[in-house]
């Protein structure tokens, strides 16, 4: 792109709106939703698309803050970036959720998928243990909490270990291994 530093700008012009009068939250929702149609309706990823519905995730949460929406929007931004391979955005963005929105429905999904996105996209076992022991400790009884127990026993293996791990489960349960 010849201009790239018109990108975040033009996001925002999109999600905010061309005009003087400010883009309501159900404008914005519909554009979204149209923007979201495009990228993953697509069958084949654009990283230019994604990129602007990303910034347009994050544009609306900011001139939303109150809104219902604004953690959700957060939440696909947190897992779009971790699509785009951007464990680091995806960290602060379900930071975000947390900090901002702590009685978030969604939360022990967030927490979780912190510590799956510490573990999978920056392979730092060390904080994914710690950030895999806070969802057991916040949420003992959630589903996640018994994921978390589980993804803890495997940090101990090399990616290798682990396939090798897994093709003998099969086959001590009797599953054809393909």
């Amino acid at each position: 792109m010849k201009y790239p530093i018109l990108l975040p700008f033009l996001a925002l012009m999109v999600a905010c709106g061309g005009s003087d009068a400010p883009e309501t939250p159900r404008d914005a929702n519909e554009r979204i939703r149209l923007m979201e149609d495009s990228v993953f309706e697509s069958s084949t990823f654009d990283l230019r698309r994604a990129q602007a519905l990303l910034d347009v995730y994050k544009a609306y949460a900011n001139a939303h803050q109150l809104d219902s929406m604004a953690p959700e929007y957060l939440f696909r931004a947190a897992n779009l970036s971790k699509s785009m391979h951007d464990g680091a955005q995806s960290i602060r963005l379900y930071d975000r959720i947390i900090t901002d929105y702590g009685n978030w429905y969604r939360l022990p999904d967030v927490y979780y998928l912190k510590a799956f996105t510490i573990d999978s996209e920056l392979d730092q076992r060390g904080e994914a243990k710690t950030a895999y022991e806070e969802v057991i400790n916040r949420y003992p009884d959630h589903p996640f909490a018994k994921d978390a127990r589980a993804m803890i026993d495997n940090l101990m293996y090399t990616d290798e270990e682990l396939i090798e791990r897994f093709k003998q489960m099969e086959q001590d349960s009797g599953v054809a291994v393909q």
